[in-house]
C-alpha cells in the first residue's frame, strides 16, 4: 500500500508542476495601504481622523495647562501652605498627572480604533470591486500581503483599475 501511495503522489507531482506556470499568467496584486490612503472614501476618513486626533490633541493641551497651573500655584504657595495642605494639594496633582496619562492612552486607543474600522469599511467595499476587477482581467488569485512577495511586475498590480472603480461609488 506503502508503494502505491508513493507512485500516486510522485504522479501528482509530476501533473502539478505545470501549474505554476500556468498560475502565473493569473495571479495578480492589490495594495491595502494605497486603497486606503488614495480611494475618496479613504481620504474623507484620513481627514475625519484627523478632526478627531487635532480635538483630542486640543482637549489634552488644555489639561496639561491646567496641571501646570496648579503646579506653580503650588510652587508659589509651598511657604505659606500647612504641611497638610502640601500633602492634599500634592496628592491632587497626582491625580490630575494620573488621569491626564489616562486620557492620552485613551486618546490614542480612541484614533487607532477609528482608523481600523475605518480602513475595515473600505476594504470591505471596495472587496465587490476587487472580485468585479480581477474577473474582468482574468485573474484566477490576488494577493494582498505585500510581504508575501518577491517580486512583483507592474501588470498584475490591479490597484490603479480598484481605485478608479471605488472612486466611481457613492
Amino acid at each position: 500500500m506503502g508503494f502505491l501511495y508513493n507512485q500516486i503522489l510522485l504522479i501528482a507531482a509530476i501533473m502539478m508542476s505545470d501549474v505554476p506556470a500556468c498560475l502565473a499568467e493569473r495571479i495578480g496584486y492589490i495594495n491595502l495601504q494605497r486603497l486606503v490612503n488614495e480611494s475618496k472614501m479613504g481620504q474623507s476618513a484620513r481627514e475625519d481622523i484627523q478632526k478627531l486626533r487635532k480635538a483630542k490633541e486640543e482637549a489634552l493641551a488644555r489639561k496639561l495647562q491646567d496641571i501646570n497651573a496648579k503646579k506653580d500655584t503650588l510652587n508659589k504657595d509651598w511657604e505659606t501652605l500647612s504641611p497638610r495642605d502640601r500633602r492634599n494639594r500634592r496628592s491632587e496633582l497626582k491625580r490630575d498627572v494620573e488621569e491626564y496619562q489616562r486620557l492620552v492612552n485613551e486618546a490614542k486607543e480612541d484614533i487607532l480604533r477609528e482608523d481600523r474600522e475605518v480602513v475595515a469599511i473600505i476594504l470591505q467595499k471596495a472587496d465587490g470591486v476587487l472580485k468585479k476587477v480581477a474577473k474582468r482581467k482574468k485573474f484566477t488569485i490576488i494577493l494582498k500581503d505585500p510581504n508575501a512577495i518577491g517580486y512583483l511586475e507592474d501588470k498584475v498590480d490591479i490597484t490603479d483599475d480598484v481605485l478608479k472603480e471605488l472612486n466611481k461609488k457613492k
